[in-house]
């Protein structure tokens, strides 16, 4: 029975890409959040540090002729674009939770209502990489700030990020799966050698995708939702 367990976590790994590309950097958002929140918390969870912060910033302009605020928007964008290639802090789009490489053009395409009369406005993501155990939201948020400080706004043009709802990334989540699956099996393995001899584990759930749990400022908790039965081998 254990062989066709560990028969089946290697299918099991191979088929994990189906869940998400692997170079795919996922938003930790809310919505996200809120799903997995209804999950009940494994023995078996993985903590590690999140792979960046990631903050929404807004460019927008009050300029009275829509050609004009169009121009003040691009040409900011595109010295947004300038300083990010000798920053910290990089550019990004967000489709779905998930982020898109950032050009002026396809951030542009984004160009909506700025909330009130004569005003338009884009929203882009603003991306620093987390730097290891000693590092900060608050060290992540002045590095946006610096950021945003150095932009050469162009005529009524001005830049804001949201400081408050700072949001963390994950890169090729289902990396995670084939340690996560290890180590599930291993603990089944040891509870059942715990009962004596003549059981052996059962354990159901493991096609599930690697969810994830906010674990403090910078960290996340991973797991895979799945249930442990210790059975008779007979």
């Amino acid at each position: 029975m254990f062989r066709y367990m560990m028969a089946a976590a290697f299918v099991l790994c191979a088929a994990a890409p189906a869940f998400a590309q692997d170079s795919e950097e996922i938003v930790v958002t809310g919505a996200r959040l809120e799903r997995y929140e209804e999950l009940v918390l494994p023995a078996i969870t993985m903590t590690r540090r999140a792979d960046a912060v990631l903050a929404n910033a807004t460019v927008w302009s009050d300029s009275r002729d829509p050609a004009v605020r169009s121009r003040e928007i691009r040409a900011t964008l595109e010295d947004m674009a300038r300083r990010a290639r000798a920053s910290d802090v990089t550019i990004s789009l967000s489709q779905d939770d998930v982020l898109r490489p950032f050009t002026v053009d396809l951030a542009m395409r984004l160009l909506a209502y700025g909330g009130r009369a004569d005003s338009g406005q884009v929203v882009v993501q603003l991306r620093t990489a987390t730097r290891g155990a000693d590092d900060t939201l608050d060290a992540a948020r002045g590095r946006f700030t610096r950021f945003v400080e150095s932009i050469s706004e162009d005529g009524r043009a001005s830049v804001e990020f949201d400081e408050d709802e700072l949001q963390l990334t994950v890169i090729n989540l289902p990396q995670y799966r084939a340690p996560l699956m290890a180590a599930i099996v291993a603990d089944g393995r040891s509870v059942a050698a715990a009962m004596g001899e003549g059981f052996r584990p059962e354990i159901s759930g493991l096609e599930s995708p690697v969810a994830f749990r906010r674990n403090g400022d910078l960290d996340l908790t991973l797991f895979i939702s799945y249930a442990l039965r210790v059975v008779p081998l007979s």
